[in-house]
């Protein structure tokens, strides 16, 4: 199965810590976001616009890496209960006791709420009152950002499923496996970002993103399909060693498309182009930006980054409950921050620290030495000394 891939580690704790710095331009840009500065910078857009096609593609890729070595170790059904017991209650505790004071904060911010937090938790959000959240159009319970998680979650027990029923039936031979192993190193290459551009369409005119993992068709063939590319590409060497000598000219192609994908952007904010028209280009640039940047990432990370640490194993553990905690005290420092006026840039330092570091020290002082609260959060009971 090859050694282990520790640049794809890296890149997946890079990926997650990006995302506070993402959130943080959020709360500036001019789309909408859980609350907003009331003083908006909207040069902002840009710089979000180049992060938002490859950030969590990039993700679902490195899980779908994971959880084809995963699965070679553990088979179907012990990679499953692997999955359940490991996703399952950091989504429940994101959901019931995570999530509920960032809800509160939005609603104070809002002016839609004007009593204790307590009495919110247990009367309104646990008992799932959609009256404070309806004038928001959203609803109560959620898993809000946590998205991703159980979005992996139903990827990789379908996963499992589909292993686990194929081995049953007899149909994944040795043959067959090694068959998976022949496929063009071309079409490796290009079906992932044909992929993403006929799923874009899809999401831009017809699927429209919804984060409601029962409906959201669009999200799924997009996501899903980044998941099974991982998958396809885990154990081919000769795919990864491709991105590892082409690195660089992925980084110009990136660049490229990245120009087109801005150009796209300004002649529709200027309506110079048809919705569908617009729609298709858009979705061309973007996708293609998106996968030559991932191609980037990947070869420049081999490059650089591919060796294992004890700070890696660390951070590597440490990264699920940090993005699962990293929302809701982005929000309140925001909240408190924000009527302080104090100059943007350090405002905004100020909230990247303290979102960063808030949550890198609960998961240091209440979830990594206990192991209860180690099982609430997705980690193993113990702690891993391997690296």
């Amino acid at each position: 199965m090859g050694s282990r891939k520790y640049y794809l580690d890296w890149l997946r704790v890079l990926a997650f810590g990006a995302l506070i710095v993402f959130h943080v331009g959020c709360l500036y840009a001019s789309w909408d976001y859980n609350i907003k500065s009331p003083r908006p910078v909207h040069q902002i857009d840009a710089v979000l616009l180049s992060l938002t096609p490859w950030r969590m593609a990039l993700l679902f890729v490195i899980s779908g890496v994971a959880s084809r070595f995963l699965m070679a170790k553990l088979g179907a059904g012990r990679f499953a209960l692997d999955r359940l017991r490991r996703l399952v209650p950091v989504i429940l505790v994101g959901m019931f006791v995570v999530i509920p004071p960032q809800t509160y904060i939005v609603l104070l911010d809002k002016g839609l709420l004007h009593g204790g937090y307590f009495h919110f938790w247990i009367f309104s959000y646990l008992a799932a009152d959609q009256t404070l959240v309806a004038p928001l159009h959203r609803t109560m319970p959620t898993y809000d950002h946590l998205w991703f998680i159980v979005y992996l979650l139903f990827y990789t027990l379908i996963f499992a499923a589909l292993a686990g029923l194929r081995r049953a039936l007899g149909i994944l031979t040795p043959a067959r496996t090694r068959a998976l192993q022949l496929l063009p190193l071309w079409l490796l290459l290009i079906a992932p970002a044909l992929w993403l551009t006929g799923s874009n369409f899809l999401i831009e005119r017809l699927l429209p993103v919804t984060f409601n993992v029962a409906n959201d068709w669009g999200s799924h063939l997009k996501w899903a399909g980044l998941f099974v590319a991982g998958i396809l590409c885990s154990t081919r060497e000769d795919f990864w060693a491709w991105l590892h000598r082409r690195r660089g000219a992925l980084l110009v192609a990136a660049a490229v498309f990245l120009a087109l994908q801005s150009l796209c952007h300004s002649l529709w904010l200027a309506g110079r182009m048809e919705p569908v028209t617009s729609a298709l280009a858009w979705s061309v640039a973007s996708s293609f930006y998106a996968w030559a940047m991932i191609g980037a990432l990947c070869g420049f990370a081999q490059q650089h980054l591919n060796k294992g640490s004890p700070l890696l194993s660390h951070l590597n553990e440490a990264i699920l409950p940090i993005y699962v905690l990293h929302q809701p005290i982005l929000l309140a420092a925001a909240y408190l921050i924000f009527p302080l006026k104090l100059p943007l840039t350090l405002e905004a330092a100020l909230l990247i620290s303290i979102t960063a570091l808030g949550a890198f020290a609960i998961y240091e002082t209440t979830i990594r030495p206990f192991r209860i609260t180690r099982i609430l959060f997705g980690l193993k009971a113990e702690p891993s000394h391997s690296q």
